[in-house]
């Protein structure tokens, strides 16, 4: 279990900072109930062998056609994004998961260059609170939000914003790159409240994963479909 965490670990690294993801196609996910739905409202590059881990351990980034795909193969809700931001970078540019522990959503602008990841996961399940990838330095912060909640954020070289905080149940992590600090803050605010509401939401959700057994996973990547992320607003 060890091994498989630091390899986990390794891939939160290596992709929150780069945009780039090595995936497979997740398999359609056996008829159950959705858990819930959308609910809107690395440093430099670190691979499996300098974690100590197994070349050959199978790639654990999927990516999926809509968010419930995501959440019936995570077993939990993940959080997509504030209502204000819908117009602008929804729909979803790529969702996938991380071994199936993490949700990492990311959006392009339909306006400009910037671009924003989104990160969820069940902390009980995931054993840790930092699910950002980011192991440089960090200042905390308060996000704006009516109860002064603390964050943890830092800045790349390249200019790029992480932020990572958690509420309830849930650990959370965002980037934020190609926006002035104006923009970013507001945005940080806006993040924090939704996911705050988010946390109160499903506090009391029961998880419903059920873990993969067949063998193998599609070579090719399933597409977005207009009709994902039907209803992402909360």
């Amino acid at each position: 279990m060890k091994k498989k965490h630091l390899f986990l670990a390794a891939f939160l690294a290596a992709n929150i900072m780069t945009g780039q993801a090595a995936f497979a196609a997740e398999e359609d996910a056996e008829p159950e109930e959705i858990v819930a739905e959308a609910t809107g409202e690395a440093p430099a590059d670190t691979n499996a062998a300098a974690m100590g881990e197994d070349v050959g351990m199978a790639n654990p980034m999927f990516e999926y056609p809509d968010v419930p795909s995501l959440e019936r193969a995570v077993g939990f809700p993940v959080y997509y994004l504030p209502g204000n931001l819908l117009a602008l970078y929804h729909p979803a540019a790529h969702i996938y998961s991380i071994d199936r522990y993490v949700s990492d959503i990311r959006f392009q602008s339909k306006a400009d260059d910037s671009r924003i990841t989104v990160r969820t996961a069940l902390i009980e399940r995931i054993g840790t609170d930092d699910i950002s990838g980011y192991y440089g330095e960090w200042t905390q912060q308060h996000a704006g939000d009516v109860k002064r909640t603390p964050v943890w954020i830092a800045q790349t070289a390249t200019g790029m914003r992480v932020v990572r905080w958690s509420a309830g149940r849930f650990a959370f992590a965002i980037t934020i790159e190609g926006v002035d600090d104006n923009t970013f803050r507001n945005m940080l605010k806006n993040f924090v409240s939704v996911a705050d509401r988010f946390a109160h939401k499903y506090r009391n959700f029961r998880l419903n994963y059920k873990p993969k057994t067949t063998a193998g996973q599609a070579a090719e990547t399933t597409q977005e479909t207009p009709e994902a992320n039907e209803n992402p607003a909360a």
